[in-house]
């Protein structure tokens, strides 16, 4: 729990009141490999924070998985839209690995940010920081070729490569797991 309020930290300093009130509702919640942790049509309740683990976001259409995001050690994540407005999900969220996180739910959530400027600083700037994200990936979508999307892929995310299967990172980069295999063996 301490790195969790480490990376908050990092992002935005917290006062003790804060920290103290928020320490007090942080729950540790551990997945094993292939749990859901997130379903579709759920509402998302939790903020949650990886301490050990690896998770995705993903989502069906038809006979195709799209994936959003993969989140790793000190990360936070949720799904966003579901957690800010306690709608239906449209995302599944699973565990890669056995995950261990820490969690907050979305009612302690709402009442540190109306309790404490410090962690509605925090919220704020965690949500626009996850808005850019998202607005960088459908860009990359939309502009960038295959072989781009895996250099960058490659880029920003080369911690996790042998942590991944193939088929997720392909499925990530919206191509063919034979169009994947064709990019890797000209690098």
């Amino acid at each position: 729990m301490s790195d969790f309020i480490k990376q908050l930290n990092l992002l935005s300093p917290l006062s003790p009141e804060a920290e103290e009130d928020l320490l007090a509702r942080l729950k540790p919640m551990a997945f094993k490999k292939g749990q859901v942790i997130n379903k579709e049509e759920q509402i998302c309740k939790k903020l949650f924070f990886i301490d050990k683990g690896l998770v995705k976001h993903y989502y069906h259409q038809k006979d195709r998985i799209f994936i959003l995001k993969f989140f790793a050690e000190n990360q936070f994540f949720t799904v966003l839209d579901s957690f800010t407005n306690q709608t239906p999900s449209k995302f599944i969220t699973i565990a890669l690995e056995d995950t261990e996180t820490t969690g907050l739910d979305h009612t302690d959530f709402i009442e540190l940010c109306e309790k404490h400027h410090s962690f509605e600083t925090f919220a704020r700037k965690l949500f626009a920081m996850a808005a850019i994200v998202n607005l960088k990936r459908i860009k990359e979508m939309f502009d960038a070729e295959s072989a781009e999307l895996y250099a960058e892929f490659i880029k920003e995310n080369n911690h996790l490569l042998n942590r991944l299967k193939l088929g997720d990172i392909a499925s990530y980069l919206g191509i063919s797991q034979v169009t994947l295999s064709r990019i890797r063996s000209k690098k």
